[in-house]
């Protein structure tokens, strides 16, 4: 089999040829057909029986009729080109869609066919990465490829016998003997063998008790009865018997997206998270303050979803998917287990902090005037000062970035306003900086273009104008953002150009949207800046917002206390 000739730098192409070759030349079928080959070769006259085509010969030679080729070891890949005796020769024991990971027999060459030797790997890049699939062949002398893939689980198999054990230790050492009758009682199961957060272990002893019904099924989503003690205590066996449905030990992301979402479904929506918020809110030491009011709960519950789902559900379709909580950061299952390391809530940033809660809910509450809990267009240019222009504003209640929940038209959901929130103050994301890209791009052609900007510019230079600041000619702005900038394309501003230079996206999109963001950028100073980022080099720009607003908050609320004793 001879390669092409492949430029430079395509070691990757090359490594993965080598790959198919090899695994072809492993075949029983090319076996047989090199074999007649060469004794073809050694007799003309001989008569070379027909070798019939293998299926897997065609798929390692193109491409698969479904669609572009998958890896080896994908389900895609699954026994392609095998006989069922050739799956029982190699096939895993307890995974059959997995390759072989060891040697498996297959009938020895003749003498005269000398089985040439698999030639080094080809470095995927240089120091890292495993060995590669021939040096690792030419280690074992295996005449298979092993295997070199291990896809991440999205089943829960069997709780293992080291997790059962553990469970067993926990019940003697506590002394239960009928049962668990507690959630407390739970808490060392959900920490030390489960690996979640100890504030899941109200809401899955309340599962546990919906679950063998002891009772009601419609229980599930009612919050009072989650702390309730069980009028049947839970076994040792119930225990493993529900865990063996829903916990695998050893990762704690598939773990908490079974527990979470409902039996039936393969996500998870907003109302499943409700007892586990419930949870936090009834046990948690940081938020002893907020049991007597229950609006407060609700809106903080509604707080800590939205951002949630603002962070995983990128689509904006009310669900998320394994594969959502496995790719995007800040991770939820971590953030939840560091509730227990802080009993200040403000000491948490990022979905459950108290302090972005608070500021999130007054800045609405104060644009907010006729308090009915929506927002129209008047509301939201009332924002930052009046800071933003109005064509922002008709832009974002035109819905073309996002479609707004209130299911009220022309109005903006507190929900809505949070999404808009997020999406403001922190610009250097990839939820950011799509919805402000979305918002400049009026044609929907993917190219943000000059005419398009001066049509947002207009209208910032006549509010300059009215409030007697000096102007700056379009000319000149678009020059320095195409410095900043540097599309690849001259004039066309695309999504991937802002996403690679995000750190300045933010300030690109705030001249053409908000005067005060403006102002600040013409005024900004740049070792200030500088030296900020350094001295807090994990703050955010909406971290170092939320806590400017909540000191200002604090300072407001304390002026009013005074003027209230005074009086």
């Amino acid at each position: 089999m001879v390669h092409g000739q492949l430029p430079q730098g395509c070691g990757l192409v090359n490594a993965k040829l080598d790959e198919f070759f090899w695994e072809w030349l492993m075949q029983p079928e090319s076996v047989q057909l090199i074999r007649q080959i060469i004794h073809n070769a050694e007799d003309p006259t001989a008569e070379v029986p027909a070798v019939s085509a293998s299926p897997h010969q065609l798929h390692l030679r193109g491409t698969p009729s479904g669609g572009r080729p998958s890896p080896p070891g994908s389900p895609h890949r699954t026994n392609v080109g095998f006989s069922r005796e050739d799956v029982e020769q190699i096939a895993l024991p307890g995974s059959p869609h997995s390759p072989p990971t060891g040697p498996a027999p297959t009938p020895p060459p003749p003498k005269e066919l000398d089985m040439p030797s698999p030639p080094p790997e080809r470095p995927v890049s240089p120091g890292s990465g495993p060995t590669g699939v021939g040096n690792s062949m030419l280690a074992t002398k295996s005449q298979t490829i092993p295997r070199f893939w291990w896809p991440k689980r999205d089943q829960i198999s069997d709780l293992g016998q080291e997790h059962k054990d553990q469970i067993h230790s926990i019940f003697v050492k506590q002394g239960i003997t009928d049962g668990i009758k507690t959630w407390e009682q739970c808490e060392p199961i959900v920490t030390e063998v489960f690996k979640l957060s100890k504030y899941f272990a109200a809401p899955i002893f309340h599962k546990m008790k919906v679950f063998y019904d002891i009772i009601d099924r419609s229980s599930i989503s009612k919050r009072d009865a989650m702390m309730a003690p069980t009028p049947v205590p839970i076994t040792e066996m119930m225990v493993i018997g529900w865990a063996s449905r829903k916990i695998q030990p050893e990762d704690p992301t598939l773990s908490f997206y079974s527990v979470v979402k409902k039996d039936h479904n393969d996500w998870i929506e907003k109302e499943d998270f409700d007892i586990f918020l419930h949870a936090i809110l009834m046990t948690h030491p940081g938020l002893d303050f907020l049991l007597e009011t229950q609006e407060f709960q609700d809106r903080y519950s509604d707080t800590v979803t939205s951002r949630i789902f603002y962070i995983y559900d990128r689509k904006d379709t009310g669900r998320i998917h394994l594969q959502n909580l496995r790719r995007y950061q800040p991770s939820i299952v971590d953030t939840w287990k560091q509730l227990e390391e802080f009993d200040d809530m403000k000491m948490i940033r990022d979905y459950f902090s108290y302090e972005h809660f608070y500021v999130i809910y007054c800045t609405f509450w104060e644009l907010d005037s006729d308090h009915d809990f929506l927002l129209d267009k008047d509301d939201l240019l009332k924002y930052d000062g009046h800071a933003l222009s109005r064509r922002t504003v008709d832009r974002i209640f035109s819905e073309v970035t996002w479609k707004f929940t209130s299911a009220v038209p022309g109005k903006m959901g507190y929900e809505d306003f949070i999404h808009f929130l997020l999406n403001d103050q922190d610009q250097i994301t990839d939820r950011s900086i799509e919805f402000w890209f979305n918002i400049f791009d009026l044609d929907a052609d993917g190219v943000v273009r000059d005419h398009e900007l001066k049509y947002f510019y207009e209208e910032q230079v006549q509010r300059m104008e009215c409030l007697n600041y000096e102007t700056i000619a379009f000319h000149d702005v678009l020059c320095q953002l195409h410095d900043m900038i540097g599309p690849r394309v001259t004039g066309e501003f695309r999504l991937a150009d802002f996403k690679r230079k995000r750190k300045f996206a933010g300030s690109f999109f705030s001249i053409f949207t908000s005067l005060n963001k403006f102002m600040a950028f013409e005024n900004r100073d740049p070792f200030q800046a500088k030296q900020e980022q350094m001295e807090n080099p994990n703050c955010t720009a909406w971290h170092r917002w939320c806590a400017d607003q909540y000191l200002r908050l604090a300072m407001e609320e304390g002026e009013d206390m005074d003027e209230g004793a005074d009086g």
